[in-house]
């Protein structure tokens, strides 16, 4: 089969070559067809770096969804032609804290379908066993009328939910301010909707405003404000009023959202950070703690995330498809990782057969 491997680490370049297919190997393992896969932002990083690497890391690939087509002697929980959507955790060690506590994702061992194990960029992926008897939710059941594309771009769904739900404290009624308006973003604001909030306040900018701004306003957004033109913390003062906004959520990561966001962020305010960047925030501690604020720190999702996310669209209430821009045959994957880049894609979809 074709496959798009990444080639090199922590940086290197993409290649799609003839891969062996892969199969039972193990008597838990489970083996997937993949119906769709989703292109994620993360993935760009390795997107155009033709460095020389040499050494094959995996078949990338870490959002998708498929039937499955073959299983191992011991498998009871499933069963050939399942239709399933992976949460992409390869291996987990079982033993850390975040094992302890079904947090996966944490693990410090863990390692990814897409990110260093073979993942769905192919015609078949192969869940191993050894994460099924560990991680009951590693595979989950997609409802009949989910399609595999909406199955195939759930991972930041479920981060958002879990960002917002599970981590937050906003109650109905409430304002939150939400940076950002890529797909995590995005999936803020209509997570942000359904848990009643009041002013879904959205900071972006110009390359927003053709692709992502209506999809915004259409999952929720109530107000936008554009950094070229806007003062953050001033607009926010005229929308929520001079108390501020209870929670923050920075889907950007920039250095000098964390200060500005300590300004806007009431008595007692939460400020969740998802977006990374590398580079160091100056902000003085003393506001932190003379406005009570809480900063947390967020990545990923777990069972809860993934079982309740795929429950609120089995029953209508997100919109996934809206996301979706852009269908493409994985062999035009180059064709999707441009549009990802330049912003005129949301969500990219890749189908190994669509030719």
């Amino acid at each position: 089969m074709k496959g798009l491997v990444r080639y090199g680490f922590p940086l290197g370049a993409f290649k799609l070559e003839e891969v062996t297919p892969p199969g039972i190997e193990g008597s838990g393992d489970v083996l997937l067809e993949v119906k769709a896969a989703g292109l994620c932002g993360s993935d760009l990083k390795n997107w155009n770096i033709e460095n020389g690497a040499k050494t094959r890391i995996s078949v990338f690939g870490h959002e998708f969804a498929g039937e499955i087509v073959a299983i191992g002697s011991d498998v009871t929980d499933w069963k050939i032609g399942d239709r399933v959507v992976s949460d992409n955790t390869g291996y987990a060690c079982g033993k850390c804290h975040a094992c302890m506590v079904g947090n996966f994702v944490s693990c410090s061992e863990r390692r990814a379908l897409g990110w260093g194990m073979d993942g769905g960029f192919g015609k078949f992926v192969r869940i191993p066993g050894q994460i099924l008897g560990l991680h009951k939710h590693a595979l989950m059941k997609i409802p009949d009328n989910v399609s595999y594309e909406e199955a195939s771009i759930l991972d930041p769904v479920c981060n958002a939910y879990m960002a917002l739900v599970q981590r937050s404290n906003l109650r109905p009624g409430e304002d939150v301010l939400i940076y950002g308006m890529g797909p995590l973003s995005l999936n803020c604001i209509q997570i942000a909707r359904i848990m009643g909030a009041a002013n879904i306040i959205v900071v972006g900018n110009g390359s927003d405003e053709a692709v992502r701004k209506p999809v915004a306003k259409m999952l929720g957004a109530t107000h936008f404000i554009d950094t070229d033109k806007d003062d953050v913390v001033q607009r926010c003062e005229q929308i929520s009023g001079k108390y501020g906004i209870p929670v923050v959520v920075d889907g950007r990561g920039s250095p000098q959202i964390i200060e500005e966001s300590i300004r806007i962020l009431r008595t007692n305010g939460q400020f969740i950070r998802i977006g990374l960047d590398p580079n160091p925030a100056e902000f003085s501690i003393n506001d932190i703690s003379e406005k009570a604020i809480s900063l947390i720190g967020h990545m990923g999702y777990d069972a809860v995330s993934w079982l309740n996310v795929l429950n609120l669209l089995k029953h209508r209430m997100l919109d996934v498809e809206s996301l979706i821009t852009h269908r493409l045959p994985l062999s035009r994957w180059q064709e999707g990782f441009e549009l990802m880049a330049s912003r005129q894609a949301i969500k990219v979809v890749f189908h190994y057969d669509l030719d």
